[in-house]
């Protein structure tokens, strides 16, 4: 796989970044690229906001809510937790729990969309076709705040509530306990490329980022990408 290095934390360049690269990387190859946001709520494609985020805590801290290309569940991201998109004809998450797994920790496939480690959930991930390839980008929680995860996700109708959001930080955890030799999410972040099966770095023009900053702009002031303009 060839893999692409972008440093921007902003959620709305990020989801277009994954967004541009689905419809734009040549066919027939694989990339990846590992990446984080600045603290977000993003959103499935066809997801009702106002059921399933807390928006009046959303206003109150200043966190982004962004709208996602791919299907899914409301996730949350802050600068804890990172986050990674692989593109071509069939990519799959198994390379991401190979790599964890060759780092010491027990990660394995669940359910439809999500990774545990010993019953807890450390990552989830969504997937989009477009033509002849796909995209697959999910969360890997590295130090990511539960308290915050927990507020920003608590509605009436949402699956927090439901299951119960005191019982949260028993079905969800961080991986940074898991890998006590590595110190920051910078060092797993170099940790996790050194494992996962990689080939030269994809130079994106500056062209494309030009675009891809164009679509950010759109969805920055879009209600359909930003719901609660």
């Amino acid at each position: 796989m060839k893999y692409i290095v972008n440093g921007s934390t902003d959620p709305y360049f990020n989801m277009a970044l994954d967004e541009w690269c689905l419809e734009h990387l040549p066919s027939g190859e694989y990339f990846f690229r590992l990446w984080q946001n600045s603290p977000s709520v993003i959103i499935g494609r066809s997801q009702d906001a106002a059921a399933e985020v807390n928006a009046a805590y959303l206003k109150e801290k200043r966190i982004a809510l962004v709208r996602r290309s791919t299907g899914g569940g409301a996730v949350y991201h802050d600068l804890g937790n990172l986050n990674y998109s692989i593109w071509g004809p069939e990519p799959k998450p198994d390379v991401i729990v190979t790599a964890l797994q060759e780092m010491g920790v027990a990660a394995e496939l669940s359910g439809r969309n999500d990774i545990f480690v010993d019953g807890r959930k450390v990552s989830g991930y969504a997937r989009r076709v477009f033509q002849d390839r796909e995209l697959v980008h999910g969360t890997l929680m590295w130090d990511v705040d539960i308290d915050v995860l927990t507020r920003v996700l608590d509605t009436p109708g949402s699956k927090l509530n439901v299951k119960g959001v005191a019982s949260v930080p028993n079905r969800v955890g961080n991986l940074a306990p898991m890998l006590p030799n590595l110190h920051s999410v910078e060092e797993f972040a170099s940790a996790m490329l050194s494992y996962l099966p990689k080939d030269d770095e994809f130079v994106l023009t500056e062209e494309a980022l030009s675009k891809i900053a164009s679509i950010a702009r759109y969805k920055r002031l879009s209600p359909k990408w930003h719901p609660f303009i």
